[in-house]
């Protein structure tokens, strides 16, 4: 086999699946959004506060630590390191806490 036949082959192989790159990416594109969202949640919660409406706030929070904590509930199950449990569970426990004060605000 030469070098085409050899390449041809492998891009044959290997056509559909995702390359490292794109792995790359799409991981590097989780933490910029994350980051995103994080600063956007930051911003509603001033917002509500300036406005007196503090369930917005409360409820950029829940999602906020809902996408957290989720994400590194999911490292934790396909990597098995002990301190992404530790960041998934601090994560889903604060949206937890957010998600049950909206339904107390929402309730009053």
């Amino acid at each position: 086999m030469n070098k085409e036949e050899i390449l041809a082959k492998s891009r044959k192989e290997n056509e559909g699946k995702v390359d490292e790159r794109e792995i790359q990416i799409l991981a590097n594109a989780s933490k910029v959004g994350m980051a995103v969202g994080g600063i956007l949640s930051v911003i509603i919660v001033l917002f509500s506060r300036i406005i007196d409406v503090p369930l917005l706030g409360l409820s950029a929070w829940t999602v906020y630590f809902s996408m957290f904590g989720s994400r590194r509930l999911y490292q934790f199950i396909m990597n098995r390191e002990k301190g992404r449990l530790a960041q998934a569970m601090i994560g889903i426990t604060f949206g937890l806490a957010c998600f049950a004060g909206m339904i107390v605000i929402g309730l009053q």
